[in-house]
């Protein structure tokens, strides 16, 4: 179930999306802002629709929560990587994360940019030469 509050001329939409490995309850939340010519009715109307729309894309899970780089790395590879890959590939990407939590593994995941990814390739290949 989805909350709404009020926040001056837009609106905030608090979904919760269950509870996190720590125990601690996941919450989820987006602004939705009106348009300037709709009538009350209107954005009661359209505000009932995104959250509705906020709460099924919590439940299937395609909300990134604001998860860093590090901490998500550290599930895929309990989750994903010791079920799925060969042991030497396993263990040359457990190598690799000396290199890589250092440069990107402080940064949320719904913030990592191409920038970022190509700074950091581009600092491998200094170090290499060096």
């Amino acid at each position: 179930m989805a909350t709404i509050t009020k926040r001056g001329d837009s609106y905030r939409i608090k979904v919760s999306c269950g509870y996190g490995v720590d125990g601690k309850q996941v919450i989820q939340s987006m602004t939705w802002n009106p348009d300037k010519n709709m009538t009350a009715k209107q954005i009661e109307k359209e505000l009932t629709r995104q959250s509705v729309l906020v709460e099924e894309a919590c439940l299937k899970g395609q909300i990134v929560t604001a998860i860093k780089f590090e901490a998500f790395a550290e599930q895929w590879f309990t989750e994903y990587a010791n079920h799925n890959l060969k042991n030497t590939s396993l263990d040359r990407m457990m190598r690799l994360r000396a290199n890589v939590y250092p440069a990107i593994g402080h940064l949320r995941l719904d913030k990592i940019t191409a920038r970022h990814i190509q700074n950091f390739v581009n600092d491998l290949s200094l170090f290499q030469y060096c």
